[in-house]
């Protein structure tokens, strides 16, 4: 690949970073538009996922599209968008070259746009720069492949990898430009999912924060089988700015009252050990157009989910401090080095080491 196409599609793929975590349930994608070697147009998808990002830069450039070259990080729909799929738009604006990074799983598109395009005497590239669209938009990739949510925990452990002193007498470990990071990982996740126990025990807000300002009210689940959540929850206030869905095992008078306050309450099954099946939960959160869940809660609930292969990401912020052997531990009868994992970054916010892990497959 030349230089040339390398640098716009570069460029494609920093359009779509900056706009990450605002484009839910759709992937971010970047396009850029050059003619003569000069830039004609270029965006990123809208928010909310809508417009795409490639009609946003055919409107832009009108008519001057003719004979052009378009540089997008990922296959364009074949399917219905605002105004007709976005391969019916790029054929109709009669551009000469499309470079694409990544192919989309989407069985509603996969390689049909790109037949499309060939079909049309539109000189078609794909696969280009593929791993850097990987990591950004890896949410969606996974979460359209096996059809649930793409999961990522967070989590601040002492040195001895211990997530709370026993009486859970301390609520921080890590410490306050480790928490201020965190929130810049709660703003690229489009749910928080919980226990009612974290709920009950440290009362979150769950909200992206910034010099202490909220600046945006983030989707909230909670796994409460029994129905437990207090009223008095910090969660419950300000639910028309977010979704809260609770699910539970039981029904009764609580479940309206919640229900009138605006909260999705939704009934499952217990399984054999008298827990709901976290695997039929996602699913079902899949269904309800959420693809990307940060976990924030405790070590029971992230055994369960490394014990049943429900974890596609890891944020651990390790503070310098120990605990000892009657902490509670971040996973009860393992360690992070007996994991399938690889760092991919990491960081220094003080005397905290931040690592990001994926889980491999």
């Amino acid at each position: 690949m030349k230089k040339i196409h390398k640098k716009y599609l570069l460029l494609a793929h920093t359009l779509a970073k900056k706009q990450f975590g605002k484009t839910f349930p759709n992937p971010s994608v970047g396009c850029v538009l050059v003619k003569n070697n000069k830039i004609l147009s270029m965006s990123s998808t809208g928010l909310n996922g809508r417009p795409h990002a490639e009609e946003i830069v055919l409107k832009k450039a009108g008519k001057k599209s003719i004979g052009s070259t378009m540089y997008v990080t990922l296959e364009p729909c074949y399917h219905n968008s605002t105004f007709g799929s976005c391969a019916k738009q790029i054929v109709k604006s009669k551009i000469k070259n499309i470079y694409i990074s990544k192919i989309d799983p989407d069985s509603r598109t996969n390689r049909k746009s790109i037949k499309f395009f060939k079909k049309n005497y539109i000189k078609t590239y794909v696969e280009l720069l593929s791993e850097k669209l990987n990591q950004l938009n890896n949410f969606y990739f996974i979460s359209t492949k096996l059809r649930r949510p793409y999961i990522k925990v967070k989590m601040a452990i002492s040195k001895d990898e211990k997530i709370a002193w026993q009486d859970f007498s301390s609520k921080w470990i890590s410490n306050s430009k480790s928490r201020n990071y965190a929130h810049n990982i709660r703003d690229t996740s489009q749910a928080i999912l919980t226990t009612a126990k974290t709920v009950i025990k440290d009362n979150p807000r769950f909200t992206v924060r910034q010099n202490n300002k909220i600046i945006r009210y983030l989707n909230i689940i909670v796994i409460d089988c029994s129905l437990k959540i207090p009223f008095k929850s910090k969660i419950l206030k300000n639910i028309s700015k977010k979704r809260i869905i609770i699910f539970t095992s039981k029904n009764n008078r609580k479940t309206a009252k919640l229900e009138k306050l605006g909260c999705e309450v939704i009934k499952m099954k217990k399984n054999n050990k008298s827990r709901m099946n976290l695997k039929n939960i996602f699913k079902k959160i899949y269904q309800l157009q959420i693809r990307d869940i940060l976990v924030e809660a405790g070590g029971v609930l992230f055994t369960q989910l490394i014990n049943t292969s429900l974890i596609d990401e890891l944020h651990i912020f390790k503070a310098p401090i120990i605990i000892g052997n009657h902490g509670i531990p971040l996973i009860f009868g393992k360690t992070i080095n007996d994991l399938n994992i690889k760092k991919i970054s990491k960081k220094r916010f003080g005397n905290d080491q931040y690592s990001n892990y994926v889980i491999k497959p």
